[in-house]
């Protein structure tokens, strides 16, 4: 390739890498415990009508407390993980940008506890 083609091209892995490494504002934290809060109430609607079962009862109090963490992790990690699925073709292909904000809310905790060690 000439040098000219060369600087024409985008290295979107270090764009990512330096959006990833940017603050995360208030209004990024307010949207996305909006958004999780969203989510955790859908998550309650269809325990309670579809399911008919109380999701603060034994079993289901497990799934209840995961997402709850998640609720309060997602807006920290719903940045990291947008900007991973747009700057990787395979998963770019394969789904949307609605499919990857309910991916980083299930996925939130455990992005955490790989962050964290």
């Amino acid at each position: 390739m000439s040098k000219d083609l060369k600087q024409d091209f985008r290295d979107i892995n270090s764009e990512n890498k330096g959006k990833e490494d940017s603050k995360i504002t208030s209004f990024d934290i307010i949207m996305g415990l909006l958004i999780g809060s969203f989510f955790y109430f859908a998550y309650y609607i269809l325990m309670k009508d579809y399911f008919k079962v109380n999701p603060f009862r034994f079993p289901y109090i497990l799934i209840s407390i995961y997402l709850a963490i998640a609720t309060l992790l997602f807006p920290y990690f719903s940045k990291r993980v947008s900007l991973w699925t747009e700057g990787n073709k395979t998963i770019r292909f394969l789904s949307t940008s609605k499919i990857a904000m309910p991916f980083a809310y299930i996925f939130a905790p455990i992005i955490f506890l790989i962050d964290l060690f």
